[in-house]
């Protein structure tokens, strides 16, 4: 692959990993806490209620709505790490092989998913 297509791949990775982390910081804090540091911990939400102080006072919706935060943050964080181990792989030069069996992963393929890992077998 030409370096200035490498750079494309890079500049596109880069942009898709910022956008990633701003979706994140929208459910998820960075997790700074007992967790392995460099994750994120989904927002537990408050929508307001006068006993949110109170043990065990969560409601229905923010429970509901947590779920759904911890679920989003897990999707964005196995995306994001997808993205940083691109970036990793165009850095070491292995970027556009497959991880598995080290052919080569069509320019096409990485134009529609730049983070891909694997080829698609051919017929």
């Amino acid at each position: 692959m030409e370096q200035v297509q490498l750079d494309e791949f890079k500049n596109k990775l880069s942009d898709l990993k910022v956008e990633i982390e701003k979706e994140l910081s929208s459910v998820a804090d960075k997790d700074i806490g007992d967790h392995v540091p460099g994750e994120w911990a989904a927002k537990f939400p408050n929508f307001g209620d006068d006993n949110y102080l109170d043990a065990g006072s969560d409601s229905p919706d923010e429970v509901q709505a947590y779920e759904v935060n911890v679920s989003i943050t897990g999707q964005l964080e196995d995306y994001l790490k997808k993205v940083e181990a691109a970036l990793e792989r165009i850095e070491d030069g292995t970027y556009g092989m497959d991880i598995k069996t080290g052919e080569p992963i069509s320019v096409e393929r990485l134009q529609v998913n730049p983070a891909a890992e694997t080829a698609i077998p051919k017929p």
